[in-house]
């Protein structure tokens, strides 16, 4: 178990969602996949993964969902994402 799943407050739940993320003023930067989420985070994957702003809106396809984040971590084509907004089970 590394730092990152240690500090882990939230229990996670594998999904695979695909979705847009876009700057805070709407510009779109990139196409993710979301790979497991939490009340107060997710884990995505880019190819696009050092475009993706620091702060920012990802917008779940197929769902009326948007959710405003900040990345806390960059790994290969993965980033670890923290919600700004409340997020509701």
């Amino acid at each position: 178990m590394n730092n990152r799943e240690d500090r882990r407050e939230e229990r996670r739940r594998s999904v695979f969602l695909q979705a847009d993320v876009s700057t805070l003023d709407g510009l779109q930067i990139a196409n993710c996949s979301i790979r497991d989420t939490s009340r107060t985070g997710c884990k995505i994957m880019s190819d696009d993964i050092d475009h993706i702003p620091d702060e920012l809106v990802l917008s779940i396809r197929g769902l009326d969902e948007t959710f405003v984040g900040r990345v806390m971590w960059r790994e290969a084509d993965m980033a670890g994402i923290e919600f700004l907004n409340d997020v509701h089970d």
